[in-house]
């Protein structure tokens, strides 16, 4: 694979890193949590989907789940206010490289999230994601920023 999701850039980033061992710990350990919580959370927030959308977007045959691309989207709502604006550039570059490698079959990512936004089962994650995110410190989700920012795809 030639664009690896950003989690697994997280680990492989952890593993090279000549930060101190804690620090690598502390964003594994985040890296992991959010795989943890998308799986929770997927497991947890069955709802009824009773949007009506002019969109539709066939998601079958896709592997990614809609808690993933929540933290994406999340991601992309408070990453580019903690980062400056070459960051933000990089960040921006390396996020519509992840929806494409999250959703390969689909010609527009945005789009699928668009009309995903207007889904209530997905707006309900989201929510969720939004909270579980907001809930560690700003650093913490600085340093999650800054490696999507600093990502080589």
């Amino acid at each position: 694979m030639n664009n690896p999701l950003i989690l697994s850039k997280l680990f492989q980033t952890a593993k090279i890193s000549s930060k101190s061992s804690f620090h690598i710990a502390n964003k594994v350990a985040i890296a992991g949590i959010i795989m943890t919580s998308a799986m929770m959370s997927q497991a947890t927030n069955a709802a009824n989907n009773n949007a009506v959308s002019t969109i539709p977007i066939d998601m079958s045959g896709m592997t990614v789940t809609k808690h993933e691309i929540a933290v994406m989207q999340v991601l992309s709502e408070i990453c580019p206010s903690m980062l400056n604006n070459n960051q933000k550039q990089r960040f921006y570059k390396s996020y519509n490289v992840q929806l494409r490698e999250l959703m390969p079959t689909l010609e527009d990512p945005k789009a699928a999230i668009q009309y995903l936004s207007t889904q209530q089962d997905y707006r309900q994650i989201l929510q969720s994601m939004r909270s579980w995110t907001m809930s560690f410190s700003k650093q913490e989700n600085k340093a999650i920023c800054e490696d999507l920012a600093n990502a080589s795809f």
